[in-house]
């Protein structure tokens, strides 16, 4: 559980640095997008190469449209969120980000996965959409 919300954390801390390094980027959303899809293609393509990770996506069908679909939505999400830097300060996205995210979440692994919405996550998430209306206002 530790090293979950180590991993979790250490995600959280560097989405939440790209938002100001992309505002201060200033490109057009396309360029940001294909620019850092690059460098991510780039920096991670050797650990993928050497540790084989490729083989088992290639054999699994379902793993790898549920992998193209993810790319999309990720590169909607993307473009949204670059888009959103001419509209909103940044921590207001952030805020709105974070706020959402497990909301949505919730939701789609209710209906993906079949994970229990318990009644501590209905309650944690109620404290969330609160936390977040009284933010905005």
């Amino acid at each position: 559980m530790i090293n979950g919300i180590i991993l979790t954390s250490i995600s959280a801390i560097s989405y939440a640095v790209i938002y100001p390094l992309l505002k201060k980027a200033g490109l057009n959303p396309f360029a940001t997008i294909l620019l850092q899809i690059s460098f991510l293609w780039l920096s991670i393509l050797p650990v993928f190469y050497f540790t084989h990770s490729f083989k088992n996506i290639f054999l699994n069908g379902n793993a790898l449209f549920l992998l193209a679909l993810a790319g999309i939505i990720n590169a909607i999400g993307f473009y949204a969120s670059v888009r959103a830097y001419s509209y909103l300060p940044i921590w207001q996205i952030s805020l709105l980000f974070a706020a959402i995210s497990p909301i949505i979440g919730s939701i789609v692994a209710y209906v993906l996965l079949n994970e229990p919405i318990t009644a501590k996550l209905f309650i944690g998430l109620a404290f969330v959409l609160a936390g977040l209306t009284i933010a905005l206002r």
